[in-house]
């Protein structure tokens, strides 16, 4: 009786001992395979941006001032109205400026004939003195210069618009007094519209006059307009360290503003045929980084490899792998900081394409 309850005893401790030895070989299996996902590394074109905020300026707006002294009788144009090159738009009173240019008429007249009577007797009948004749000679011409400068005033007098353009703002009113250099309006042209922004400096060498950059405006910030870079700054911003970029503006863009906000993205670098991977792939360990491939090991099972690799351009989260990584890899991404060099791993999604083959043979 004795002997069977001995051997049951074994039995039972034999049953339970390998019982933990499976469970404790599952436990192992289940730490050293890791369930991953790869992705064939293949060749692309890497494109990296700078995104910055411009202002909305124009080389063509002035504000105009008058260049007399005088009252203001008549305003021909009022604001928000578009007025032609060369059009009247504000008039001063002119005159007084009117009975000057009379006087002088008249006196340049009168001088005239005096220097040109004196030059005769001098010239043909020797008479009288050369100072007096170089004397009419030198009044005849002041006057004369006067009387032009007369001319020129009154031209003034009539405030005209330097370039075809809209009328922002009126700065005075009929009856108002100015003086030469008070502004009197402000003139802004449509057609000469640009974005003008800062970049830092150390893009210098990445924007180049005809690379084209994506605009777009808060009131639609679904349109993005592509247009080209057409002036870049050739000296540097000593409080802000950035270098002029200015683009064109479509003439037809009427609705955007002068001194309105504008959104540019500038592309800053393009290489083609980069190796790019996502940066969270990417792992620092002893000093390096590293990257998991899929591979095999002697007896045929997938494991991943680590590779060194060297690292360029990054933009977003995408990063250009220089060296250590080639046409072809299959590269561990979904599992991948789990591994260690030579990790045991199980392609999920090959074991699921593996199922999806076997129900469809079914």
């Amino acid at each position: 009786m004795k002997n069977i309850q001995t051997a049951i005893i074994v039995i039972f401790a034999f049953g339970f001992l390998y019982a933990c030895e499976t469970e404790t070989a599952e436990v192992e299996q289940a730490v050293k395979t890791v369930n991953v996902e790869t992705q064939k590394v293949e060749p692309e074109i890497f494109e990296s941006y700078l995104q910055q905020v411009g202002m909305v300026t124009t080389n063509r707006d002035v504000r105009v001032s008058s260049e007399v002294s005088g009252r203001i009788v008549n305003l021909n144009k009022e604001e928000g109205e578009q007025v032609q090159e060369g059009e009247t738009v504000i008039k001063v009173d002119d005159r007084k400026l009117q009975q000057e240019l009379n006087r002088l008429q008249a006196t340049t007249s009168q001088s005239k004939e005096n220097y040109e009577r004196l030059k005769r007797l001098y010239e043909e009948q020797d008479i009288g003195s050369e100072i007096d004749y170089l004397n009419a000679k030198y009044a005849y011409e002041q006057n004369l210069a006067a009387l032009e400068s007369i001319r020129v005033d009154l031209e003034n007098t009539s405030i005209s618009a330097p370039f075809t353009g809209i009328l922002e703002t009126v700065l005075t009113e009929v009856g108002e007094m100015v003086s030469p250099g008070t502004p009197v309006f402000r003139l802004i042209s449509r057609q000469s519209k640009k974005v003008e922004l800062g970049v830092p400096a150390r893009f210098a060498g990445s924007v180049d006059l005809g690379d084209m950059a994506e605009v777009w405006f808060d009131y639609d910030t679904e349109t993005r307009y592509q247009l080209p870079v057409t002036f870049i700054g050739n000296t540097i911003d000593p409080m802000n360290r950035t270098f002029t970029v200015e683009i064109d503006l479509p003439a037809e863009l009427n609705q955007v503003k002068i001194d309105m906000i504008a959104n540019v993205r500038l592309r800053t670098e393009r290489i083609e045929d980069a190796i790019v991977v996502g940066e969270e792939y990417v792992f620092q360990k002893g000093g390096n980084n590293v990257v998991y491939v899929s591979s095999q090991d002697e007896q045929g099972n997938p494991i991943a490899v680590e590779r060194v690799v060297s690292l360029g351009s990054a933009y977003g989260n995408n990063i250009v792998i220089r060296n250590g990584l080639a046409t072809g890899d299959e590269l561990v991404t979904v599992g991948a900081s789990y591994l260690q060099d030579g990790s045991r791993i199980v392609n999920v999604e090959d074991e699921q394409s593996q199922m999806v083959a076997e129900q469809e043979s079914e």
